[in-house]
């Protein structure tokens, strides 16, 4: 089971050279080196190229000393403060594995579980994110990092894996 933006068909973006997939993992393992940064940036503010959501959320997870944001993790904190709750879900299908029971069905619950616990992150005071800075603010007309339209969050699902590549 897996919590994050998958990629695939359904994370295809036309209007955007990156899936959201992508974005996430930009938030999860780091920025850009400096050399494909200074290649991008003028596309960027160009608007000749556009970020994903999956690079958004990479992007917030990390930050990104060029557009001056700092990290804003949300996957891995949201389960870690959550992984009681998430364990003893995911006790409930190995119990079901020992017993013959229905263990996918078990898996889908911990991956919803999952899958809500990451989105509500973006608004959980506990995330201790910084506010928009002044002039983000002024543009988004909102203090609430990574609240805007919501595409990003709503993007978050799970995944069961068979192990079969289904």
């Amino acid at each position: 089971m897996f919590v994050g933006i998958p990629e695939g068909p359904d994370d295809a973006r036309p209007d955007q050279d990156i899936t959201n997939a992508e974005l996430l993992y930009v938030h999860t393992h780091g920025v850009r080196e400096k050399e494909m940064r200074d290649e991008m940036n003028p596309k960027v503010e160009s608007g000749e190229t556009t970020y994903s959501k999956a690079m958004q959320m990479y992007l917030q997870s990390h930050g990104s000393p060029l557009w001056h944001s700092p990290p804003r993790p949300v996957i891995e904190p949201a389960i870690e403060k959550n992984r009681e709750i998430v364990g003893k879900q995911l006790q409930k299908a190995a119990t079901a594995a020992l017993e013959g029971g229905d263990v996918e069905a078990e898996l889908h619950k911990a991956g919803l579980m999952g899958q809500n616990i990451a989105r509500a992150w973006f608004t959980d005071p506990a995330n201790g994110w910084d506010p928009n800075t002044p002039a983000t603010q002024a543009m988004k007309g909102s203090d609430k990092p990574l609240v805007n339209t919501g595409e990003l969050r709503k993007a978050i699902t799970y995944v069961v894996d068979k192990g079969d590549g289904s």
